[in-house]
């Protein structure tokens, strides 16, 4: 029995041996063709972008606001304003003639323009007794006939001599900031009221100024008509208060006028 046992284990060790040795010789072989080098694992890099999302309807809208954003050059602003210039002479009626025009920069540069030619962008329309009718974008401007030397004339047609101003008058910021923090001073000094063709404003009345206020001293007198103010119509409360808001930004003011019947021109430059 123990010889039987013996023969087993044998036979078992001895199958052992003989598949370790094929094994070895098989590793053998395959190291004796494989290359010496080692090899490297080539490991392909699979990127993942950051995840965004995209929100195509705030994309236009910034857009939008960029295009709104952006500063735009007006004509107005680029161009020549009609204040800027001088109307030194007009001969002809309203839809035939010239007239003699030049910049307040440079008087002595005049022009002479027709009906229908431009002149810095701007159209001569018609021509007026002391006046001349000028269009751009649409708009119609009035240039009046500048003041000559003389002591019964003025911008606009012939007075008495009592009426005759200063072609312009200064009026300081200081004081326009002082009725601005206290608009209960300038109601005292001066009263307006709206003047009506129908429904529509045309202009605004004064019916009392305080003769020692600065009112008084600028030119303003009671019963005339404020109809327009830096060639801008006063059709209603807002275009006064547009010009009012922004009357910091500006160097002139030119106020036409109505008195006894005939329009006249105040020109007042801001220092």
């Amino acid at each position: 029995m123990k010889k039987i046992y013996n023969s087993t284990i044998i036979s078992i060790l001895t199958k052992v041996l003989i598949l370790l040795v094929v094994a070895k010789a098989l590793s053998l072989v395959v190291l004796w063709y494989l290359p010496s080098e080692g090899v490297e694992l080539n490991v392909k890099e699979n990127y993942q972008p950051k995840y965004q999302r995209v929100d195509f309807k705030n994309m236009i809208q910034q857009v939008k606001k960029e295009i709104i954003n952006k500063p735009v050059n007006s004509v107005e602003s680029v161009g020549t304003n009609i204040t800027d210039m001088i109307l030194s002479g007009l001969y002809g009626t309203k839809s035939s003639g010239f007239i003699i025009i030049a910049l307040k920069a440079k008087p002595k540069n005049t022009e002479i323009i027709a009906v229908g030619e431009k002149y810095n962008g701007y159209i001569l329309k018609s021509i007026a007794p002391m006046s001349a009718i000028l269009q751009k974008n649409g708009k119609e401007y009035v240039l009046y006939l500048e003041k000559q030397e003389s002591k019964t004339t003025s911008h606009i047609t012939k007075v008495q001599t009592d009426d005759v101003f200063d072609s312009k008058r200064e009026v300081t910021r200081e004081d326009i900031a002082t009725y601005a923090k206290n608009p209960k001073e300038m109601w005292k000094d001066i009263s307006i009221v709206e003047v009506k063709d129908g429904k529509n404003i045309k202009g605004f009345k004064v019916t009392k100024i305080n003769e020692k206020s600065k009112f008084a001293k600028l030119g303003l007198k009671v019963s005339d008509v404020i109809i327009k103010a830096n060639n801008v119509k006063l059709n209603s409360y807002k275009d006064a208060l547009d010009i009012y808001k922004n009357i910091d930004k500006l160097d002139t003011i030119q106020i036409v006028v109505i008195r006894n019947n005939q329009e006249m021109e105040l020109v007042y430059e801001i220092n």
